[in-house]
Formats: C-alpha cells, structure tokens, sequence
C-alpha cells in the first residue's frame, strides 16, 4: 500500500485501521476495487480517520484532514454521491465504536470518536460544497457534469444531447501543476477549453485536479492543443454516455499513473501509458518486478545510472553527460548491476525486465506529487 503522507498512529490502531479500511473497500463495487487510487486513498483516509480519535481535538484540524480533504475533491470530482461518502464515513466510525464498547472504552475515547467524525463529515461537506456547488441554472454545464459522472442522465437529456449529435464525450482527468505565478489551475483550463470550442465544457473541479467532459466530435488533437498552453497533466479517453461514469475512475487511475512516474504536462492517452498501467497493477507480477531490482536498490548511484542509462535510449555518452561521470564509469556501474540482477549484458530479457522493474519501483516509491506536502504544511 502506498500511504502518501507520514501517519503516526499508534500502534494498536493499525489493526481497527486494516478492518475498517478492508470492509468499506469490500463494499464498493467490483469495477472500484481494480485499480490503485481508490484502495490507496481509502486506507490512507482511514488511518487518518483512526489518528483523529487519538488526538485532543481543543487542538483544532491538523494535516491529516489535508488528505481528506484532497481525496473528497477527488470523489466529487469524479460525481461520487456524498451520501455514499457519508455513509461510509459512518459505517467506518461504527466499527470502531463497535470495538470501544466491546473493550468497555471510557467516554473520553468515545467522545474524541465523535469529534474525529465531526471534524471529517466537516471536512469531506466543505469540500464538496466548493467543488460542486452546482450551476445557478440547474441546466448548466456543472450540473451536467454531475449528472453524467453519476450515470444517471434522464431521458429527455439523452434526447437533446442527441439532437446536438452529441454521442460520446472525451473524459479527462486532470492534474493541477506545480504552483507558480504563471501556473494555470484546473478550472483555467475549463474556461480554457469552453472558449476555444464555444461551447461551456461540463465539468466539476478543484485545485488539485478535475474531470472534464468534452464532446468527441471537438477531436483530441484540439484537446491537446489547448492543453499545451498550461503545465497541467491530463488524461483522455472517449466514451459513449453510459461508460462515462467507469470511464472517469480509468482515466484517473492513468492520471495516477502518469503523476507519479512525472511524467512532463500534456494530454496523455491509454496508449501513452498502457505499458506503465499494466505494469502497476497490483499482483504477483508487480510484486516479483519489485524484488527485481532490490540488490540493485540498495545502491543510489546505480539507480540513478540505470535510470539516466534508460531514459537516454541505452546511450552511454548521453548517460555520462548526464551523470556528470566517465563512460568507462558508466560502463562499470552498468556491469555492477547486471551482476547484482543475476542477468548477462547478452540476455535479451534484460533491458525489458530492468526497464520494467525501474517503472514498479518508482511508481511505489512515489507519493502525491509536492502540493499535497505543501497543503499539509499549511
């Protein structure tokens, strides 16, 4: 599991913390449980959830609630309901009252419960009220938005999108860039695009990121030319109306993907990243890529060699420039870590399965990129 930010639980906690978190994950649909943002946001959620109840909440919110926060932006910006939120919130703080009263807890414990869960319900409300306060025309493009990502479009919206022969939709997912005075948020972009395409794109938004629904027939060249001009991360993938609301956790999963492997801004398709998407998908495979490069890992400027060697095409002179090290030093530290691998330079399978493993390895390595740091220092 990759946790994001530090958690300092205390110990006891971290066994309530895996109960809860398996039980709300084992009440989510099949489709949700796929992938690695929703099992990672939750757990994490979860453990900060569970070190709440452990602090004097006279102290006011602290940087747990920062992640909370961060992922109920993301929930609503994918049109998860916050009653679903909500009654998850709930149903989490329930069994671990369950667990106080079976271990006959005083009520000073219950009562940092109760405030724990105030403090998120709080948080998680807020939260959406700003992303999603919805158009003052009840008709507008972010109440589309929400109506489309809930996969509940009525029958008579079916009909006019129809008659604007509007069949399938580009679902982005998009990425806040590092902050800057020129930076450019999420919601820049979405004016952005309504603008350039002279029609008010759908969409729910926050300062971390975004889904934004785009019409198919504006073309993804057009997409990506508009987002050319920001330093934001996107990811796209066309769909037809009712494949809007599955579609919106893949492109976001491949948003995840391409974040945390830094991949430079622009609009990313499936295509871009399928390699690095199927390579990090949790399992046996993932796993044995992972122990792959541990000899190797123990070692920084190895790493940091075959990751430069990699990203130059297998270049030795681009790796040495890049290193700032002789080619003949190159050469060793390759041959170091093919010895550390158990690979000969001349087995076909190596390249592949270093380049393979380097993806694994950086992918669980990273957390959310700086602004989450950030909005927890705050």
């Amino acid at each position: 599991m990759t946790v994001y930010l530090a958690v300092e639980a205390p110990e006891q906690l971290s066994r309530a913390t895996d109960r809860i978190a398996y039980n709300i994950l084992e009440s989510l649909p099949r489709r949700s449980r796929r992938g690695n943002v929703v099992r990672d946001e939750i757990c994490a959620v979860v453990a900060d959830c569970m070190a709440l109840t452990t602090d004097d909440q006279d102290r006011g919110p602290d940087s747990r609630t920062a992640r909370i926060r961060l992922a109920a932006a993301r929930w609503a910006s994918i049109g998860v309901p916050i009653e679903t939120v909500q009654k998850h919130v709930h149903a989490g703080f329930g069994l671990h009252l369950d667990d106080l009263e079976a271990n006959s807890a005083p009520f000073d414990a219950v009562r940092r419960l109760m405030n724990a869960m105030n403090t998120v319900i709080t948080t998680v409300s807020t939260t959406y009220s700003e992303i999603a306060p919805f158009d003052d025309d009840r008709g507008g493009p972010g109440t589309l938005a929400h109506v489309l990502l809930s996969g509940r479009p009525t029958p008579r919206l079916i009909r006019e999108l129809e008659a604007l022969n509007v069949e399938q939709f580009t679902v982005l997912a998009v990425a806040a860039g590092p902050s800057s005075p020129e930076s450019v948020s999420p919601r820049e972009l979405l004016t952005l695009l309504s603008r350039s395409f002279g029609w008010p794109i759908p969409g729910l938004c926050s300062e971390f990121g975004g889904t934004f629904l785009v019409p198919s027939s504006f073309g993804t060249e057009r997409i990506r030319s508009v987002v050319a001009r920001t330093p934001l991360t996107v990811v796209a993938v066309t769909v037809a109306l009712d494949r809007i609301p599955s579609a919106a956790e893949e492109v976001h999963e491949l948003l995840d993907v391409a974040t945390r492997l830094r991949r430079p801004p622009g609009l990313y398709r499936l295509a871009d990243l399928a390699i690095e998407y199927q390579l990090t998908r949790p399992g046996p495979g993932r796993d044995q890529l992972e122990l792959f490069l541990e000899p190797v890992a123990q070692h920084p400027e190895l790493i940091s060699t075959l990751r430069a060697h990699i990203d130059n095409g297998l270049n030795r002179r681009l790796t040495s420039r890049t290193e700032h090290i002789h080619q003949n030093t190159v050469d060793y530290r390759l041959r170091r870590i093919y010895a550390l691998v158990g690979l000969s330079a001349h087995d076909p399978r190596l390249i592949w399965s270093l380049r393979a493993a380097l993806v694994v390895r950086d992918y669980q390595l990273a957390g959310t990129d700086h602004r989450t740091a950030e909005l927890s220092a705050s």
